[in-house]
Parts: structure tokens; C-alpha cells; sequence
């Protein structure tokens, strides 16, 4: 589906002009995003039917394209997995927000933030951490490092059981 999508995008952006190339909304969705947007549909569609019965679904949010954020005591949805590349390299090189400010990154002037999507390495912040300041870009960074940790905790316990 991502390769559909893509030569899809690569025709209509032949025929639009430079400025629009470069606009985060341009890029289309990949199958991974495709997924996400699945299972929160499923997850919402199963509290629906069990509205009709009045018990709550058996469901776990973050198994169904949910992340708990407990920093904002909230749900997220999940856009796309850990590790996952919003767009095919050769594209992501044409798409940068641009921000310059010191307060990089903060405030829906960004694209990738009215994106709802974390920074890369070809925006002005590069996606460090200690300059970005866009939530996504964090949320991102927070999640990889809870995947990691939870890795390594996993890595000791089988080498404590050897």
C-alpha cells in the first residue's frame, strides 16, 4: 500500500508547483499509519456496540493504536509504530518545517507540528531534543526510550535465568 501511495504522491506532485512539494500535509499515508488508524477504529467501534449493552469492552487501549502518556495523565493515538519511517527517504529529503525561532518547534506554525508528527533530521531542530520543542518529537523520543528500556530489562532477566 506505502508503494501505491507513494507513486501516487510522485504524480501529483509533478504537476503542482515547488512551494506545495514541501508541505508536510502533501505526503501520503503508509501502510503502517493505515494499521494505527485500524485499530483505533476498531477500539472505538467496540465501546460503541458495548454503549448498547452498558459493559465496558474487555480492551485494552494500548494494545488498539493507544500510547499512555502519563505525563498528561492521557491516551494518545498512535500515528505510526516506534522506528517507523513517515515517508520513503527520497521524499523526506523534500520536507523540512523550517522553524528558526529559539523557541523551536512549539506552536502549530510549525508543519510538522499542525502535522501532528515528530520533527526529522532535515528540519531546522533536527530533532534534537534539546532544541525541538515539538510534542511529537517527544512523545516519539519518550516512547523509543521506554521500548529500549524495556529491551534491556528483558535482555537481564534472560541472562539472570542462564
Amino acid at each position: 500500500m506505502s508503494d501505491i501511495r507513494y507513486i501516487h504522491w510522485i504524480s501529483r506532485m509533478g504537476r503542482k508547483s515547488t512551494a506545495s512539494v514541501h508541505q508536510l500535509k502533501t505526503l501520503p499515508p503508509t501502510s503502517e499509519a493505515l494499521v494505527e488508524n485500524v485499530k483505533r477504529a476498531q477500539f472505538q467501534a467496540c465501546i460503541w456496540r458495548a454503549a448498547l449493552t452498558g459493559e465496558a469492552p474487555d480492551m485494552d487501549p494500548v494494545e488498539n493504536g493507544w500510547v499512555l502518556d502519563d505525563d498528561f495523565g492521557a491516551l494518545i493515538p498512535v500515528t505510526l509504530p516506534p522506528q517507523t519511517e513517515i515517508a520513503p527517504a527520497a521524499v523526506m529529503k523534500l520536507i523540512q518545517c523550517g522553524c528558526s525561532t529559539e523557541t523551536s518547534c512549539s506552536t502549530e506554525r510549525c508543519g510538522c507540528v499542525a502535522s501532528q508528527i515528530s520533527c526529522s533530521a532535515f528540519c531546522h531542530c533536527q530533532a534534537e531534543i534539546r532544541t525541538c520543542q515539538n510534542k511529537w518529537t517527544l512523545l516519539r523520543q519518550r516512547i523509543e526510550d521506554a521500548n529500549y528500556s524495556d529491551a534491556n530489562e528483558s535482555d537481564a532477566e534472560v541472562d539472570r535465568d542462564d
